[in-house]
């Protein structure tokens, strides 16, 4: 009779934990969900946007970290461009399903409606760009949290699935007044990692098409 009782007691009390648990999950997945959707608003009242960044690589192989930094221009939804300053040379281009790249001498383009993986570079950079992440996430089927923090809102994806190339975790810092993504960090399987650092961003301001010209030769 006493077990009885105690068994009645305890699934009762266990509910009661259980009903809190997911009252706070909810809760919590809300007020995610509700972070996401405030960043990309904002985000879509942007046409254009320009700034500084530095870029730092940290490689594994080599147990060391290279620095550069250059100027980002970003206009409407499908252009993006890192022109570097130090080092000159570099230069990274996304102008509509073109992707182009030069790191040093060498020099790359591809078509990203052709090349599987670079389309998923290509819409990686865009969409954390434009304040996205759960567009990507759910393009990759990632996990993705969201937090306020006293720096900005620090939004996470974490790979679900293990491939050969790819990111683990990318982890983006947005701004807690513009909502303008501030700090990109993208770690591979491999360990390394690179992070984005961006400043001094304006927005709606006029950009010369020229930032976004692929170069003939």
């Amino acid at each position: 009779m006493y077990l009885n009782q105690w068994w009645t007691l305890f699934l009762k009390n266990m509910k009661k934990v259980l009903f809190t648990l997911c009252l706070f999950v909810s809760t919590l997945l809300h007020a995610q969900n509700a972070t996401l959707a405030e960043i990309e608003k904002a985000n879509a009242g942007y046409n254009t946007i320009q700034g500084k960044f530095v870029q730092t690589k940290t490689l594994v192989a080599k147990g060391n970290s290279v620095k550069s930094d250059g100027l980002l221009y970003i206009s409407g939804e499908n252009q993006m461009a890192q022109h570097y300053q130090a080092p000159s040379t570099d230069l990274l281009i996304i102008n509509g399903n073109d992707f182009f790249m030069i790191r040093g001498k060498k020099k790359n383009r591809f078509n990203t409606a052709k090349n599987k993986m670079m389309r998923g570079l290509r819409n990686t950079l865009l969409y954390c760009v434009h304040g996205r992440p759960a567009v990507l996430a759910q393009e990759n089927g990632a996990e993705i949290t969201a937090v306020k923090k006293a720096n900005g809102y620090e939004v996470v994806l974490t790979s679900t699935k293990k491939t050969p190339r790819g990111y683990a975790k990318i982890v983006l810092l947005y701004d807690l007044k513009t909502k303008l993504l501030t700090r990109m960090q993208m770690d591979e399987y491999n360990g390394n990692s690179t992070l984005y650092e961006m400043n001094g961003l304006k927005t709606n301001q006029p950009i010369d098409a020229s930032m976004y010209a692929i170069p003939e030769k």
